[in-house]
């Protein structure tokens, strides 16, 4: 049985994508690097951002142009993300899981300061029993950071299910013993639906149904599949 979820923040409970996607634009157009377009952004995102950016540029990049990069999205970042609200479907999939007698935590590569100012300005920070973002310095992948969250939680990581909208998520979960859910909403999706397929996990298409899925066996939840 499933007793918590960990769930993203960007991209999955934050209604973010098209700022990150136009962040990226806006910083590769600075550069002076190939055109970003939100199905470049599903084909090519990956963890650590640095590959993303160079896949995405199609060569190497220097460390002047990563530097230019980060501090350019940042700056659009900064600037689109006053559109950006909690997802419409977030509190009433985090209010099933609640009732349900079950427990939930928020994980994010977000800065930590950042998330929690943020997290707590939602109906949804009461609900969880943690919440952490990436500390001082760069994490490149998820799964040390999920590691580090799962031995701060009082329950088995075989009990835990993540929930996120990408890869990194995924493979996290699965290398710190985990289960896995990919949320994918279709258009605004910020990876392909074939990248996601290939990963071998449940997919998701709203966050209700994660949390449904959540609420089924352990072994429903061992391959792949579909819940909207």
């Amino acid at each position: 049985m499933i007793e918590h979820i960990v769930w993203d923040w960007n991209g999955t409970l934050f209604d973010d994508g098209p700022a990150l996607v136009l962040a990226t634009a806006d910083a590769f157009a600075v550069a002076g690097l190939p055109e970003v377009t939100a199905g470049r952004y599903r084909d090519h995102f990956t963890r650590p951002i640095s590959d993303f950016y160079e896949s995405l540029a199609g060569r190497a990049l220097t460390d002047a142009e990563h530097a230019l990069l980060d501090e350019q999205f940042q700056l659009s970042y900064a600037r689109r993300i006053a559109a950006a609200t909690l997802h419409a479907d977030a509190l009433n999939a985090l209010t099933t899981w609640h009732e349900a007698g079950r427990t939930q935590s928020l994980l994010s590569m977000y800065p930590h300061d950042l998330l929690v100012a943020m997290a707590q300005l939602t109906p949804i920070s009461a609900m969880l029993s943690r919440m952490d973002g990436t500390p001082a310095g760069d994490l490149r992948r998820k799964e040390p950071h999920l590691r580090s969250h799962l031995e701060h939680l009082a329950v088995s990581p075989g009990r835990v299910l993540v929930v996120g909208d990408n890869i990194d998520d995924m493979v996290a979960a699965r290398a710190c013993g985990a289960r896995g859910v990919l949320y994918h909403p279709g258009d605004t999706a910020l990876v392909s639906l074939a990248r996601a397929e290939g990963v071998e996990v449940p997919i998701a298409s709203s966050l209700s149904g994660a949390v449904r899925l959540a609420l089924t066996s352990v072994d429903e939840l061992g391959g792949d599949g579909h819940d909207t």
